[in-house]
């Protein structure tokens, strides 16, 4: 009896989990798309500095990682943008001076989406884990509903 109590608890926690991270996913996936289908407009920028943060710190804690973020500079309808990438990288994957290509939102030219950005794998990460998680989940249903 107690070992099934904490079965169940095991596969409840472990389902929660894998729905919190699939959705993530999901989340980070249907953002990507929106962002794709409404940056249509193709820009060079030039990449004018590379910011190195901290990331990943709370008010307790004094540690964590440094990520760049570049950022880029273009010109859209003889208007100069000034625009700083959301994800960041451990390394610095672009050089300052470097020409890249971009996507940018006709009616909101400070938005933009770069194809070289890493949020499709963070996306998968996050999916992946997701779905790990919730087969833990209903293997161990299974062997539950097999076992008792």
């Amino acid at each position: 009896m107690e070992i099934t109590i904490l079965m169940l608890l095991f596969i409840l926690i472990w389902g929660i989990i894998g729905i919190a991270f699939f959705c993530i996913g999901i989340g980070l996936h249907a953002r990507g798309q929106r962002k794709r289908s409404i940056c249509t407009r193709p820009v060079t920028a030039i990449v004018v500095d590379l910011q190195r943060e901290r990331v990943g710190v709370d008010d307790f804690s004094v540690s964590g990682e440094k990520s760049w973020f570049p950022v880029y500079e273009y010109m859209i309808d003889g208007v100069k943008q000034k625009v700083r990438a959301r994800v960041g990288t451990a390394k610095p994957e672009v050089n300052v001076g470097q020409a890249v290509e971009l996507f940018v939102n006709p009616d909101r030219t400070d938005e933009f989406y770069c194809p070289t950005e890493k949020i499709s794998c963070i996306q998968k990460v996050f999916t992946g884990v997701g779905v790990a998680c919730l087969c833990l989940a209903v293997i161990m249903g299974v062997i539950l509903y097999y076992c008792t």
